[in-house]
Parts: structure tokens; C-alpha cells; sequence
């Protein structure tokens, strides 16, 4: 997978869409807006700022921003072992 660029890109994007969309399509929406309208950001730019995803988890959800934090940790438990995912995970879970 280190081969293929972008690929880590998307599963952490990826990974982050689908723990806020259990919750709502809005609320994903509403994340993303924030992300961009912040720090001119994306869901796949994420792996490279997990502190800007965290900021806004936090703004949105308050205390409850763990929970989807615990679900994104959950959907990239078998790519932990990635140096880059793994640097991303102990980002958002500090």
C-alpha cells in the first residue's frame, strides 16, 4: 500500500466519512464545511493534519467528539500498524 499514492490519503478519509455519516449525512456535511471554511481543508488532507480534524471534532461535539474518534480508530485498526496511520491515530486520540 506505501506504493500506491494517495491510497492512505483515502482510507483515512474514507474512515472519517463513515463514522460521521452514522451519525447523519448532515453532520458530515457540517464537519467538512467547518474543515474547509477553518483551515481550507478536506477529509483526505487529514492524515497530513490530524490536529485540524480534532479541532473541529471538538467545536462540533464538544466531549462527545470521542466517540467518533473511538469509531475512526475502529475502521483503521488493521492499518495501525502503517507508520503514517499510526502517527495519525495518536494525533487524534490525545
Amino acid at each position: 500500500m506505501d506504493d500506491l499514492p494517495g491510497v492512505k490519503d483515502a482510507l483515512v478519509s474514507l474512515a472519517i466519512e463513515r463514522s460521521l455519516s452514522e451519525i447523519s449525512e448532515a453532520v458530515c456535511e457540517n464537519v467538512g464545511n467547518k474543515l474547509y471554511k477553518k483551515y481550507k481543508c478536506y477529509f483526505h488532507d487529514c492524515l497530513k493534519h490530524p490536529d485540524y480534524l480534532v479541532d473541529v471534532l471538538k467545536q462540533v461535539f464538544g466531549d462527545g467528539y470521542l466517540s467518533i474518534v473511538n469509531s475512526i480508530n475502529k475502521k483503521l485498526e488493521e492499518f495501525s500498524y502503517q507508520d503514517q496511520i499510526k502517527e495519525f491515530l495518536l494525533v487524534i486520540n490525545k
